[in-house]
Order: C-alpha cells, then sequence, then structure tokens
C-alpha cells in the first residue's frame, strides 16, 4: 500500500515538474527536481563548496567461530562506497528545508539528495517529492542557518551517525559563524545532550516540525557522513573527540573490562538468565542503558576491551570502547542488519556474531521478536571473542 501511494505521489511530482516552476511554487511549494550530486550543482552556481576528501569505510575482522552465512547476509547489506563520492560543506543562497524530515531543496526546486538521503528508492520517489500534495509557504530564516538533521528523528544510532557528525564536518570546512543549527523536532533527550556535548547551544536551535518549511538567507549542507547505517572511521573519530574530549577512554587501561548491554525493549534475548552465569563466571558487568543520562551510558561502556549484547541502539557506544577490544553481537534469526558490524571496523575492532533461534507464540516479524540463543554455542563464541582481544 506504501508503494503504490509512493508510484502515485512521483506521478503528481512529475505533473507539477511540467508546470512553469513559479506556477508550481505559487500553487504546491514542493520541489520538483532532485539530484544527488550537489558538488556540481554548487561549481555551476558559483556557490561556496568545500570538498573534504573522499568518504572511506573500513569492515572489521570477523572472528572464527561466526557462522559464515550470517557474516554474508551481513556483507550484502552493506552498500559500500561510492568511489566517485566525496565528503563536502556548502553554502547554499535562499535554501530551504522541509518538513521534519529536514530535506534540504535548492533553489529552483532542486532536492539534495546526498544532503538529506532517503534509502532504499530511486532519486524520484525521495520523500520531499513524494511525501504531501504541497507545503505550506515557507518561513524566512535570516542570517545563515546550518542543517543538521536529515534522517531517524527518533533513534538515538541516527542522532549518533547520521546528524551529530555534521558538526565536525562543517567545524573542518572551516564553517565557524552560525546563527542558527536547524534540527528535527525530538522528544528524544539523548539527543539534546549530543548537541550539547557536539557544543550547539540550545538556545540557537531550530527545530522543524511535519509541516513546517523554511526558506534560509544561507543554508549550509554537508553530505551524508556516510551511508546510512554505515559508520565511517572519521565520523567516529569526531564522536570520539566530541564525547570524549578528556580522552578517558584511553585512559582507562587498568587490565580486561568486559561489558553485557542487556536490552529491554523490543527484540530481546528471551533466555538471557541462561547465559547470565556463564557472563558472570568470566566477570562481565551488566548495564542496561534505559534511564540513563548520557554521560551514565558512556561511562558504562568506555574502556570496556569485550562488549556483548544483542542488536540494538545501545550498541552505538562501541566508539567508546578500547583500542583492540571486541564486539559479539546476538542476532535474531534472519534479521541482516549490519549497522554495528559496520561500526566495529569503524572503531578498530574485531568482530563476532550469534544467530539466535525463533520462539512459538513471538511475532513473525524479526525486528520485533524476541529470540533464543543456545548457551552451548553461547559459550564457545563467547570464549573466542575474549581469546581474541589485542589490548595493550
Amino acid at each position: 500500500m506504501k508503494f503504490d501511494r509512493r508510484l502515485l505521489m512521483g506521478a503528481f511530482a512529475r505533473l507539477r515538474g511540467a508546470l512553469p516552476f513559479v506556477v508550481n511554487d505559487a500553487l504546491f511549494r514542493l520541489p520538483v527536481d532532485v539530484t544527488a550530486a550537489t558538488p556540481e550543482v554548487c561549481r555551476a552556481r558559483g556557490w561556496e563548496l568545500r570538498e573534504l576528501g573522499p568518504r572511506i569505510e573500513r569492515l572489521p575482522d570477523v572472528l572464527d567461530g561466526t557462522d559464515p552465512n550470517v557474516v554474508a547476509r551481513l556483507r550484502r547489506e552493506v552498500v559500500g562506497v561510492d568511489r566517485e563520492a566525496t565528503i563536502f560543506a556548502a553554502v547554499i543562497p535562499n535554501g530551504r528545508v522541509l518538513s521534519r524530515a529536514c530535506s534540504a531543496v535548492a533553489p529552483r526546486g532542486i532536492v539534495l539528495a546526498d544532503v538529506s538521503p532517503h534509502t532504499g528508492v530511486p532519486l524520484r520517489h525521495h520523500r520531499a517529492l513524494t511525501s504531501a500534495l504541497a507545503a505550506r509557504a515557507p518561513t524566512r530564516l535570516r542570517g545563515r542557518s546550518a542543517l543538521i538533521g536529515a534522517v531517524g528523528h527518533r533513534n538515538f544510532y541516527h542522532w549518533m551517525f547520521d546528524a551529530i557528525p555534521r558538526v565536525a564536518l562543517l567545524r573542518d570546512a572551516g564553517v565557524d559563524t552560525v546563527d542558527r543549527w536547524i534540527v528535527p523536532a525530538t522528544d528524544l533527550e539523548v539527543a539534546r545532550e549530543l548537541l550539547e556535548l557536539a557544543g550547539v547551544p540550545h538556545d540557537r536551535l531550530h527545530a522543524l516540525r511535519r509541516s513546517d518549511h523554511v526558506v534560509c538567507d544561507e543554508l549550509v549542507v554537508t553530505s551524508a557522513p556516510g551511508e546510512i547505517c554505515e559508520p565511517t572511521p572519521r565520523t567516529v573519530e569526531a564522536l570520539r573527540t566530541m564525547l570524549d574530549p578528556g580522552g578517558l577512554r584511553l585512559a582507562q587501561r587498568s587490565g580486561a573490562r568486559n561489558v553485557y548491554i542487556a536490552r529491554r525493549g523490543r527484540r530481546r534475548v528471551a533466555n538471557e538468565r541462561e547465559l547470565a552465569s556463564i557472563l558472570e563466571r568470566r566477570g562481565f558487568e551488566f548495564v542496561a542503558m534505559e534511564g540513563l543520562s548520557l554521560a551514565e551510558q558512556i561511562a558504562r561502556v568506555r574502556g570496556a576491551t569485550c562488549v556483548v549484547a544483542p542488536h540494538g541502539a545501545a550498541l552505538s557506544h562501541l566508539i567508546h570502547a578500547a583500542d583492540g577490544a571486541v564486539c559479539l553481537e546476538l542476532l535474531a534469526p534472519d534479521y541482516a542488519n549490519p549497522s554495528f558490524y559496520v561500526l566495529a571496523g569503524a572503531c578498530g575492532l574485531r568482530y563476532a556474531a550469534l544467530e539466535g533461534t525463533r520462539i512459538a507464540r513471538e511475532p513473525r516479524d524479526v525486528t520485533v521478536a524476541n529470540f533464543h540463543v543456545d548457551p552451548a554455542r553461547f559459550e564457545s563464541v563467547l570464549d573466542r571473542a575474549l581469546a581474541s582481544r589485542r589490548v595493550t
């Protein structure tokens, strides 16, 4: 049903695009075209552009004992690096930002898809073209506005790896003066903490809700830091600098420290109690991130040499593990999400995965269903992971 609606809205967008732009803008105030080549547009129009080098990914070493079929599924989900892609920052005169999705739109109604990606769909079906029949008249923002938000406003992982790193990219590009920072409106308290640690003042935030639409005297944008769900080493280093400015992660080298991150929501390990004795005999600390401040969450993982957890946003804190550490991710059956496989590589960590099994009467949807982990297999893979650490 959603796909059919997208087709219909895409056809409507093409009809709008056949109108003279001034007519389309007066009637609908929506974009009519899309590009994934913002640097080329900037060069053609003489807009300020700073290219910051190629986008580089690094995949992890996978430990012996990890099912090769699981690794193969994860690898198939990795988009990988477009060899032509580059990291950039640009200044768009009279640039617009549309809705809580924070879609960046250049003058003459061009969606900048490499700034505000909409993955998994053709460019012509980008959400900025196909999510609404019309938009509100834009509100003018005076001065220089920098766009941070672009995806996943409710999700800690996306704030960490798809939004906050843009602050570092702007600083790398020499953008020192910003009058306001455009973000998606969110009730996620940890997002506010992330912004503060990134040096973004609360009184300079401009939060967009679903139907909001703004046009800026100058809109400063960056490319997406990486493919969605595929953090890069550059992103990891930027986050470590912002979130651990004192270098405490590297200072905590006093022996091995093992951490198990429990999950309290959907997609839990149903027989976690069976695994607890195995973990306790090996000196694991049990951590649940729910209800903790960001600083407390970071402290729970900082300097860890082995991190074990079911797939979930709390594994974003792998960036705070010790150099040479190892991650063991527990995956629901047939759930191939490469986010933390790629993150482990970006952090320079070694990686292992263990796939669970289905439980009767659980939902068939693997994104929400709890699952069972075989204790004997878990103990075997865990011991391999502990033995593989290369912490100095």
